[in-house]
C-alpha cells in the first residue's frame, strides 16, 4: 500500500495540500479553510461512454491508486482501473512552481471505443463558515451569501459565467478556483453547501472520440488574502493574455469614433403590432421627435438601439425579421440626419419551428441533444424557440446575412446580435455537423467565425454588438450589452471591470423593467454603477427618460454623461483598481425595489459611491457621484490628502489622485 502523506501546493501558512490518506487523495486548503473527512468527495469522477454506447461512472475513490511519482516544483498521480476487462489509467498532474497559485491538469488513457463524455476535476470539499461569500464572474459579477442548501451551477460560456473562476472569500481567507483555458471550452462551475460544508468543482464536456483524454488546460487553485479584487487579480494575467485579448486595449482597437464618443444609449419606443402603415409610420416619427428632445437635453452624443422594427412579433417567427415596419428606414434615415446613429435589433441564436426558415431546411442546422431532439426554450412570447448550431453554414449565411440586408436595405450604422455572448452553450449531437458531437471549444470557435462573417457585411464605420459580455468574444463584438445581472442572487461587484475594462467597451447596467419608474433610486443606483464601473449609461426607452415626472432623475443621468465625456483616458481606456471607500456624511439607502425579470428586492448601497481607475499612462482617478437630491460631504479613502469633498445633489465628478 502506498503510504501516507500530505503533499504541499504553495507557499506560506496559506496553501492549498492534496492529503494522501489509505490510497485516497484529498484535497485541503490549509490555514484557511480545511474541509472535514468525505468519503463522497474524492478528487475526480469521469462519466465514460463505452463502446456500445452506454455510460459509466468512475472515481478516484473507485479506482486504485497506482503511481506516486514527487520532483521539486510537480507531483503526479496515476490510478488504475478495468474497463471491460481492459486496463486504464487516469493521471493527474500537479505543478507547484506556476505563477500565482499551483496549477493542476487530468488525463485519461481509456481502452479502444471508450471516451470520455464528461469529467469532473478537481472537487474541493471545505469547511463552511457563516461568513463566507462566493464571487463569481456572473454578468458583472456577483457576491453571494454560502448558506446551507446553496447549489450553484453556472455554465461556461454563458451570462451566467462570463469568465473561468470562482473565488471564495472570508474572514480565515480566499480560496481561488480557475480554468486558464485559452480555447475557451464548455464547462461549469459548481458549488454546494451542505450543513458546515461546502464543495467546489468544475465540470468539463469535451468533444466525445479518442481513448486518449487531456484536458488541455491548467486547472489554477489557491489560496489567497483578501477579497474578490484579489481574486480577480489572479485571473487577469491570463485573461489579458489569451487569444480575445489580443486585439489589445480599447484605444489600439479600430473602432469607430462615433461608438468612442457614444455616452448615451436610448431606445426609440415600439412602433405598435399594426398592418396599419399609417400609424407606423406616426408612431416611429414621435418616436425620432423624443430621441430629439433627448439629444438637447442631454448634449452629449447618443446613439440608438431600436427594437421591434420587424414586421414579426417579438420572440416569434425568427429569423423572418423582413420585410420592415411601414417608417423605419425613414425613421433611421431621420435620426442620422439629426446625429444619432441606428442599432437595431437581431437575434443571432434562435428560429422558430413555424418559421419559414425552419421549414425550408432550417431544421437541419439546429443543435440536438444525445435523442436527437432540438434545445427548445420560451421567452415572454410563449413562443417555442429552437437553439440553431453556429458551425453550420446555413445559420451562419443566415445572420451574416441579415445583417447585410439591414446595412444594404436601410442604412444602419450597426446590428445588435441578440443571446451570442449570454445564452449558454449546448452539447451538440446532430449528425453531419462539422464538429464532434459533444462539447469541447467548436461552440466558441464556430460563433468566432459567425462574427468575423457577420462583420464583413458591415460599412467600415459600422458596429457589431451582442447581449451580455462573455469574454472569449470581446475581440470580435465592438461594444457589450450588459444587463442580465439579476437583482436578487447576490451582492453586485464588479469582476468583469476589474479585470477587462480598457480592453472592452460595455453599455447599460441592469434591466430597466417597465414596472420601475425612472424617478427611483433603483433606476438611480443603475446608472450610477454603470458610470462608476466604466459603460456607457443608458439603455433607456427616450420617451421615458425624457418625461416630466422623470426630471431629476435626467438631470443627475446629464450629470453622469458630462462627467464620463471628460473622463475616457480612465473610464473608457483605463484599468478599473477598485471600488473606493467613501465615509462621513454618506447615508444607506435601503429601498425596495422592482426585479429585472420580476418581483422586488432589497436594493442597499450609500448615496455617495466611489471607484478608482488608473489611465495608460499611470496617472490614477477617482470616480464619484451622489445620487442623492441633497448634499452631501464626505471623506474618500483614495483622497484622503485633499479633505473633505462637497457633492451638490445629483453631481458625478472624476477627481485627479
Amino acid at each position: 500500500m502506498i503510504s501516507n502523506r500530505t503533499i504541499r501546493l504553495g507557499k506560506g501558512l496559506r496553501h492549498v495540500a492534496l492529503a494522501l490518506e489509505e490510497g485516497r487523495l484529498r484535497l485541503s486548503v490549509i490555514g484557511t479553510y480545511i474541509g472535514p473527512p468525505d468519503t463522497e468527495c474524492p478528487l475526480w469522477t469521469l462519466s465514460l461512454r463505452t463502446p456500445e454506447g452506454a455510460t459509466l461512472d468512475v472515481s478516484a475513490d473507485a479506482a486504485g491508486l497506482g503511481d506516486v511519482q514527487r520532483d521539486t516544483g510537480s507531483a503526479a498521480f496515476t490510478w488504475m482501473l478495468s474497463l471491460g476487462g481492459s486496463e486504464a489509467a487516469v493521471r493527474v498532474q500537479v505543478d507547484t512552481d506556476t505563477p500565482g497559485t499551483p496549477s493542476l491538469s487530468l488525463s485519461a488513457t481509456l481502452p479502444d471505443g471508450w471516451s470520455v463524455a464528461e469529467a469532473v476535476f478537481p472537487l474541493v470539499r471545505l469547511s463552511r463558515t457563516d461568513d463566507m461569500r462566493l464571487a463569481t464572474p456572473t454578468g458583472w459579477g456577483i457576491e453571494r451569501e454560502v448558506t446551507p442548501g446553496m447549489e450553484l451551477e453556472l455554465v461556461y460560456p454563458s451570462w451566467q459565467s462570463t469568465m473561468q473562476f470562482l473565488a471564495l472569500c472570508g474572514a480565515a481567507g480566499g480560496v481561488y478556483i480557475g480554468t486558464h483555458d485559452p480555447a475557451a471550452n464548455h464547462k461549469a462551475f459548481r458549488a454546494r453547501a451542505d450543513g458546515d460544508s461546502l464543495t467546489l468543482e468544475v465540470a468539463h464536456f469535451p468533444a466525445i472520440g479518442g481513448s486518449e483524454y487531456t484536458l488541455g488546460y491548467a486547472i489554477s487553485l489557491g489560496a489567497f488574502e483578501g477579497g474578490y479584487v484579489d481574486a480577480a487579480n489572479l485571473y487577469r494575467p491570463f485573461a489579458l493574455t489569451a487569444p480575445w485579448a489580443q486585439a489589445g486595449p480599447v484605444s489600439r482597437r479600430p473602432l469607430p469614433q462615433w461608438l468612442i464618443d457614444t455616452e448615451l444609449w436610448l431606445k426609440p419606443g415600439e412602433t405598435p403590432w399594426t398592418d396599419d402603415d399609417a400609424e407606423c409610420i406616426a408612431a416611429t416619427r414621435a418616436n425620432v421627435e423624443w430621441c430629439r428632445k433627448a439629444a438637447a437635453f442631454f448634449d452629449v452624443p447618443i446613439s440608438l438601439h431600436w427594437y421591434r422594427w420587424h414586421q414579426i412579433p417579438y420572440d416569434t417567427l425568427y429569423p423572418e425579421y423582413f420585410p420592415a415596419k411601414a417608417g423605419f428606414a425613414d425613421g433611421v434615415k431621420e435620426a442620422q440626419a439629426d446625429g444619432f446613429h441606428v442599432m437595431p435589433y437581431i437575434n443571432g441564436r434562435l428560429c422558430d419551428p413555424e418559421s419559414k426558415t425552419w421549414k425550408s431546411g432550417g431544421q437541419d442546422w439546429a443543435a440536438r441533444d444525445e435523442q436527437g431532439n432540438p434545445y427548445t426554450e420560451v421567452y415572454a412570447s410563449e413562443v417555442p424557440l429552437n437553439v440553431m448550431c453556429p458551425s453550420t453554414d446555413g445559420w451562419r449565411g443566415t445572420v451574416s446575412g441579415l445583417v447585410k440586408r439591414l446595412v444594404d436595405e436601410i442604412g444602419v450604422d450597426g446590428v445588435y446580435v441578440d443571446q451570442i455572448a449570454a445564452a449558454k452553450a449546448e452539447r451538440c449531437f446532430a449528425m453531419g455537423h462539422p464538429h464532434a458531437p459533444g462539447g469541447g471549444h467548436f461552440w466558441v470557435d464556430a460563433y468566432r467565425r459567425l462574427i468575423a462573417e457577420a462583420h464583413a457585411n458591415l460599412p467600415s464605420n459600422g458596429i457589431l454588438t451582442t447581449e451580455e459580455n462573455m469574454e472569449c468574444w470581446i475581440d470580435q463584438f465592438d461594444a457589450l450589452l450588459v444587463v442580465n445581472t439579476p437583482t436578487n442572487e447576490g451582492r453586485l461587484i464588479p469582476l468583469f471591470p476589474v479585470i477587462y475594462a480598457g480592453h472592452a467597451v460595455t453599455f447599460g447596467f441592469q434591466y430597466i423593467p417597465k414596472t420601475e419608474a425612472v424617478e427611483s433610486v433603483s433606476f438611480r443606483a443603475k446608472m450610477a454603477r454603470a458610470f462608476l464601473w466604466g459603460a456607457q449609461l443608458g439603455w433607456v426607452d427616450a420617451e421615458k427618460v425624457m418625461a416630466p415626472d422623470a426630471a431629476l432623475s435626467a438631470e443627475f443621468l446629464r450629470a453622469l454623461c458630462h462627467a464620463r465625456r471628460d473622463a475616457h483616458d480612465f473610464l473608457l481606456y483605463g484599468q478599473f483598481l477598485a471600488p473606493v471607500e467613501v465615509y462621513g456624511d454618506n447615508p444607506p439607502v435601503n429601498v425596495e425595489a422592482p426585479g429585472s425579470f420580476g418581483g422586488t428586492y432589497n436594493l442597499e448601497i450609500q448615496a455617495v459611491m466611489a471607484t478608482l481607475w488608473r489611465a495608460e499612462d499611470g496617472r490614477t482617478a477617482v470616480a464619484i457621484c451622489n445620487l442623492d437630491d441633497a448634499v452631501h460631504t464626505v471623506q474618500v479613502s483614495a483622497l484622503e490628502g485633499a479633505g473633505p469633498i462637497t457633492l451638490e445633489a445629483r453631481e458625478a465628478r472624476v477627481i485627479a489622485v
